[in-house]
């Protein structure tokens, strides 16, 4: 039986809000050379540290994973969570664009009415998706080394929810996958189709949000890594395997079929991916970091080379609308501050790879430590850029952390810089 659940809007006052518009954003840091330009005119950056965060344990690592949501209602949903196992706890904020706040909107063990002791949803890890006035999201754990002692102890696995935008009720849709932790999805708005990896055996899930049952499951032994899928226009759903073979499940005849192709390099499964052009292509990342074009109609990858410098971990990217660039930050896992965080604009036509900002530097002297970003979303006009990047705050320590303190950090990226 399903439960229904109201929540209780949180407003999340912002104690701390960094303003960014001045021309170290665009100041290449000293020792970062490569092939690649940076913009004339900086962004207004606006950042939002996430307070009112607790404490817990030495355990708690407040961080983002999965992608947010652009709704129809022109907020942005993301997510955040304290990486716990035990009492782990995720979740769910609103931010608005207009009256630049950012709500907590769910709470997942307040929803779901954990005990204190019991295994909780630490991450959120998968992308956020909008389907006919609804919000969709799927828990994951925190602590994957006491998943086997927790499913002893009456832990279901990830969980599936639904989050209705007008009535802003949350609705528990239960364990999907019972016993399996679900780090990654894809929507097929077109065939109201959500697909999930089912970790740690890697089995791909067909969800039918219509009839809320798992269509199809299966394929693990064509799968590797779980961390991304890409959607073609024709419904097919593309991924690959430990060799960077790809496969493909096809909703029409209910299977999944391997092909010939190989992506591009050394470390080659999928980890990032773009939505598919108007043409049918799709852009994406390998695991080392190296962009490729695919073309699921022509059946074709190419090799677009190294992301940024020599390549580095990238587990999110964007398609403009106007489909002339892709905009991706390397260095997700906290190596971007290697290279001054740079969040960067790749021109499809010309292969041109610019730095729209160089965010480390800047933030640095604001007493914020800026890591890698899991989530990266552009608005409907191609103008703004909503990030979560992990980070902390500055400290005496010599080496400052990558995670422990999530920012949204919202990019108004000029018009000079995306005719």
């Amino acid at each position: 039986m399903l439960l229904i659940l109201a929540f209780a809007l949180t407003l999340i006052t912002q104690k701390d809000k960094i303003v960014l518009d001045s021309k170290d954003l665009v100041t290449t840091p000293p020792g970062v050379k490569g092939s690649f330009v940076v913009s004339a005119t900086p962004p207004a950056v606006d950042v939002y540290l996430f307070s009112g965060l607790a404490d817990g344990d030495k355990t708690t690592l407040w961080s983002s994973w999965g992608n947010g949501c652009i709704a129809s209602n022109g907020k942005y949903y993301l997510a955040i969570g304290d990486h716990r196992g035990y009492d782990g706890d995720s979740y769910v904020y609103e931010y608005d664009p207009i009256k630049g706040t950012l709500e907590k909107v769910v709470d997942v063990a307040v929803a779901i009415g954990q005990k204190k002791g019991d295994y909780g949803h630490g991450k959120i890890h998968a992308p956020i998706y909008e389907y006919q006035n609804a919000l969709y999201f799927a828990t994951y754990w925190g602590k994957g080394k006491l998943v086997e002692e927790a499913l002893k102890k009456g832990y279901k696995g990830s969980l599936l929810f639904r989050f209705d935008l007008k009535t802003r009720k949350l609705e528990n849709l239960g364990s999907i996958a019972p016993g399996f932790g679900i780090p990654d999805s894809v929507l097929d708005p077109a065939r109201g189709l959500l697909y999930f990896y089912a970790a740690d055996k890697g089995d791909v899930l067909a969800y039918d949000l219509k009839q809320r049952a798992v269509k199809w499951r299966g394929g693990s032994e064509l799968t590797a890594v779980f961390r991304s899928f890409m959607l073609a226009r024709d419904g097919k759903l593309y991924f690959t395997d430990a060799k960077g073979k790809i496969s493909y499940f096809d909703p029409d005849k209910n299977t999944a079929i391997q092909t010939s192709l190989l992506l591009p390099g050394k470390e080659n499964t999928l980890r990032a991916a773009s939505a598919a052009s108007s043409d049918g292509r799709i852009f994406g990342m390998t695991r080392e970091g190296r962009l490729f074009e695919f073309n699921p109609v022509k059946q074709t990858v190419k090799d677009l080379g190294p992301n940024f410098l020599e390549g580095d971990y990238t587990a999110v990217m964007a398609l403009s609308p106007d489909q002339k660039y892709i905009y991706y930050a390397p260095g997700a896992h906290g190596s971007a501050a290697r290279s001054g965080t740079p969040v960067v604009q790749y021109a499809i036509g010309s292969g041109v790879r610019k730095v729209i900002a160089f965010l480390h530097n800047p933030l640095l002297t604001k007493g914020y430590y800026l890591g890698g970003s899991y989530n990266l979303q552009i608005d409907p006009r191609g103008e703004v850029l909503y990030c979560v990047f992990n980070g902390s705050h500055v400290t005496a320590a010599e080496k400052q952390n990558a995670f422990g303190l999530p920012a949204l950090v919202v990019i108004k990226i000029p018009a000079s810089e995306r005719k």
